[in-house]
């Protein structure tokens, strides 16, 4: 399981995903989406809304 390196949090495999997708496909560290919200200066709500967007695009980080 990976954690949050920021909040030691439980990352889901689509937080992992995003973190994939926003920041590097190369990443080696990941931030929840309450973290990763406040690195990125946006709305939780807008993250979580780009995760069911990049589903629906049929993005292979997210499968």
């Amino acid at each position: 399981m990976k954690r949050c390196e920021v909040c030691s949090g439980n990352l889901s495999k689509d937080e992992v995903a995003l973190n994939k997708k926003l920041i590097s496909k190369n990443c080696k560290q990941f931030m929840c989406l309450q973290c990763l919200s406040e690195y990125l200066n946006v709305d939780v709500e807008i993250l979580a809304e780009k995760i069911v967007q990049f589903k629906e695009e049929g993005c292979t980080l997210f499968l």
